[in-house]
């Protein structure tokens, strides 16, 4: 008997720690769009990566899909903002738990960081660097290091940290599916180049001196080496430019003066700046601490030749083991089109942008209750942007377009329901109640016209047009709006409707 109240209590415990495991990876901070860490790589999509960057935002602004689409190489990046020099040692073991990289390159922006007197971890409310580790044994033994390395009393500060709490015990009530299920996996650089240059003159001045580094920053900068030795990976340092001061300038000199004693690689930009033609005034941002697109296409370019010439890496492109990284490439030129499509609020400039792209996206449009009670002309030109769709307009209901051809017309249904299984999401539209009889109430929830995705709806107008943009290739919706012709003539509604208010 006692045997068996043993083993229900291991298995109970067993249990519990699954479920606390999984709950506190959920709760783990992802990133935001364009700087990914560790989810997407948790979740297989680093997979095949021959580079990996790693240091803070520095690292972060460089061009990694330039290095894919130029020299076929796959870079992948786990820089964070203000990344602290412990918390990028441990990301990067973190890492090579999923994937083997032929080359790090490490920017040494605040490896020598000396202000540092505190962890820079989420319990402090700083930043949330370390959050993104999922809870394991390493992201234990980071914890018990800080609090070693900081001496952090272990009843409050140790205890909260090792906990993960209190910043991801916070983030209950805004859970979402992106937690459980990633929605948007291809990104492995920022999203956001930087395009702003200095509005005031500036130089970058080096020195011969040299400065110690902090304690922290020189035993990470070790225990990197010696994890890279060990691991049979070469290890490059590399320092973008921007003027910093002197003593700055100085610790990276004593950076260079210990990669040289371990045979270690060190890229100063700093002192190459002719040699890849870098201009600090066009070519460093306003804020004076990042290389700007300009600037930061020259040095991804410098490192895309260096390691074709110095690894054996690159030349990917086309191979289906990397397909990935197509992806990827794709999802970033898209980007910049979905967020044209955000940005714009006027409906006449949003059509013609949506309609401009017909041939990349899924378009679902829907003529919603008493749609006809406005300005003709308004839902029927932004239809005509698409084609000859005036019988649509007339009967009313769903028209799916995939790719530029029709894949659905509800036709003379006055009720209906459609569903298509695309790759990675089924999409289904539906309607309840004619158009006459859908107009002469404010309609519940349920009673509505549909357009779901993933389970969710995407209406967002009563009376009007409805319009939802998908991309099939990166399973995302691109946009989804309403046009109500009760509302405006000129703008766009992304909101969701509050069916309980529409009956007052």
């Amino acid at each position: 008997m006692k045997r068996k109240r043993l083993l229900e209590l291991i298995a109970f415990l067993l249990i519990f720690a699954v479920i606390s495991t999984g709950l506190l990876n959920a709760l783990t901070v992802k990133g935001t769009p364009g700087e990914p860490r560790l989810y997407s790589v948790y979740e297989g999509y680093a997979k095949n990566t021959e580079v990996l960057f790693a240091g803070s935002s520095h690292a972060g602004q460089l061009l990694g899909r330039n290095l894919w689409e130029d020299y076929g190489i796959a870079a992948y990046t786990i820089a964070g903002n203000s990344q602290p020099v412990d918390i990028m040692y441990f990301t990067i073991k973190e890492f090579l738990k999923y994937q083997k990289p032929k080359v790090i390159m490490v920017e040494t922006a605040f490896i020598p960081d000396d202000s540092i007197s505190e962890p820079d971890t989420e319990y402090a409310g700083s930043t949330i660097n370390d959050s993104s580790v999922r809870f394991s044994l390493n992201y234990l033994d980071l914890a018990l290091s800080q609090i070693r390395d900081f001496k952090l009393p272990i009843k409050t500060e140790g205890a909260q940290l090792v906990l993960k709490w209190p910043l991801e015990h916070e983030r209950y009530k805004d859970l979402s599916k992106d937690d459980f299920i990633i929605s948007m996996p291809y990104v492995n650089t920022d999203l956001e180049p930087l395009y702003s240059t200095p509005d005031e003159e500036i130089s970058i001045v080096t020195t011969d001196r040299r400065e110690k580094l902090s304690d922290v920053g020189e035993k990470y900068l070790n225990k990197l080496i010696k994890l890279c030795k060990k691991e049979k990976i070469q290890l490059v340092l590399f320092h973008t430019p921007y003027p910093a001061p002197e003593i700055s300038m100085a610790q990276q000199n004593t950076v260079g003066d210990i990669a040289k004693e371990n045979g270690v690689p060190f890229l100063d930009f700093d002192y190459m700046l002719d040699e890849i033609g870098f201009d600090p005034q066009t070519d460093q941002s306003r804020d004076l601490n990042h290389c700007n697109y300009y600037g930061a296409e020259k040095i991804t370019n410098y490192i895309g030749q260096y390691l074709l010439e110095s690894y054996d890496v690159g030349n990917h492109r086309g191979d289906p083991a990397y397909e990935n990284w197509d992806k990827d490439l794709l999802a970033y030129s898209k980007h910049f089109l979905k967020q044209s499509f955000d940005l714009s609020n006027d409906i006449s400039e949003w059509s013609n942008a949506v309609a401009g792209n017909v041939e990349d996206f899924v378009i679902v449009f829907t003529l919603s209750g008493n749609y006809k009670a406005g300005d003709e002309a308004l839902i029927k030109g932004i239809l005509d942007k698409f084609g000859d769709y005036d019988e649509f307009y007339e009967k009313g209901g769903t028209l799916i377009l995939d790719h530029g051809k029709v894949l659905y017309n509800s036709g003379d249904e006055t009720v209906y329901a459609f569903t298509h299984k695309f790759e990675n999401a089924g999409l289904s539209v539906n309607r309840h109640k004619g158009n006459d009889e859908f107009a002469d109430s404010a309609p519940t929830e349920n009673d509505n016209d549909g357009i779901y995705l993933w389970g969710d709806n995407y209406i967002k107008a009563v009376n009007g047009l409805n319009v939802m943009v998908y991309d099939d290739e990166l399973d995302d919706v691109t946009d989804a709006v309403g046009i109500d012709v009760y509302l405006s003539n000129t703008e766009l509604f992304r909101d969701k409707i509050n069916y309980d208010t529409l009956g007052e």
